[in-house]
């Protein structure tokens, strides 16, 4: 998986939080981009049928990672975030992001994010709320949803338990590193399929451009993850 590093960078606004955020859920989650298999087939089936599967090219139709980590949950699962942005002479902004399953269906899914501003945003006049409806359908271009190797561009993946509302689950996370013109900036995402929207933590440190140097921590605050009933037989 790639992580794309144009929408990377962090500003103390609750706007630029939220299309931060959007850009995070059309990339970060790791499975759903690089396998093309429906969502919800059992892991051993995928396995399988990725490694007899070529791999996805320019054109070819993936899944959308936020169709797979919303579709999975019922109409009103809801998921808020804290995210805390730290500036080079120690101003920081905090912004809340609520986010919810307006509705779905089996080709696409709607999802309300609001984005309330605190903190140093909140003093220096930025909006206090803004909110936002996205749809995001099931599947997307090859190329939509990964961002092609670059100098300077460099990933690492893993695995690792996280603690989540006191109790643990696996997620797995991507660090990506992009270094232009003096300036480096390191992502590190942890998705989990647990959590609504998939994301469970962000990072984003800006370091080598003086003044406009930042450390941003994204979390996640709380959820309500509904599941569909069992069907009947």
């Amino acid at each position: 998986m790639r992580l794309a590093s144009a929408l990377i960078l962090v500003l103390a606004l609750p706007g630029a939080a939220l299309a931060q955020q959007g850009d995070l859920l059309n990339k970060a989650a790791k499975g759903a981009i690089d396998a093309v298999l429906p969502p919800g087939e059992a892991p051993a089936d995928a396995k399988a049928a990725e490694a007899a599967a070529p791999p996805p090219k320019p054109g070819d139709l993936v899944n959308n990672p936020p169709f797979a980590h919303w579709s999975q949950f019922a109409v009103g699962t809801t998921v808020a975030q804290k995210e805390v942005v730290t500036l080079a002479d120690g101003t920081t902004a905090e912004n809340v992001i609520a986010m919810k399953l307006l509705s779905k269906s089996k080709d696409n899914v709607v999802v309300e994010a609001v984005v309330t501003a605190g903190g140093a945003g909140k003093r220096a006049g930025a909006v206090e709320e803004t909110k936002t409806v996205s749809e995001y359908p099931a599947k997307v271009k090859f190329e939509n949803a990964s961002t092609p190797a670059a100098a300077g561009y460099s990933i690492t993946e893993g695995k690792e338990l996280v603690t989540v509302k006191g109790k643990e689950i696996e997620a797995e996370w991507v660090e990506a590193t992009a270094t232009n013109g003096g300036e480096t900036v390191v992502e590190k995402v942890w998705t989990a399929k647990e959590i609504p929207g998939g994301i469970v933590k962000q990072t984003v440190k800006r370091s080598g451009a003086g003044k406009s140097a930042s450390d941003s921590v994204l979390e996640i605050v709380t959820y309500e993850a509904k599941l569909e009933p069992a069907a009947k037989n």
